[in-house]
């Protein structure tokens, strides 16, 4: 998956009720499917706040941290 931002064309944004004109792409590549979907910059922002509720972060392991506990 890619995202990529629109230069010099003018498509307007897929979402359903959208009437403003895409100012991304994301292209999709899975296999034998290849899709490509516009979005502007409004939807981009109310979809990457969707996915923030369900997708959390991890923080990587400490990896100065050792496992038996203190070092004394």
């Amino acid at each position: 998956m890619e995202l990529k931002k629109l230069e010099k064309v003018k498509v307007k944004c897929d979402f359903v009720g959208c009437n403003n004109m895409a100012d991304f792409s994301i292209n999709l590549k899975r296999g034998l499917f290849v899709g490509t979907t516009d979005i502007c910059q409004s939807c981009l922002k109310e979809l990457y706040t969707l996915c923030g509720k369900y997708i959390i972060p991890q923080s990587p392991p400490n990896m100065l941290r050792k496992k038996g506990g203190r070092d004394e």
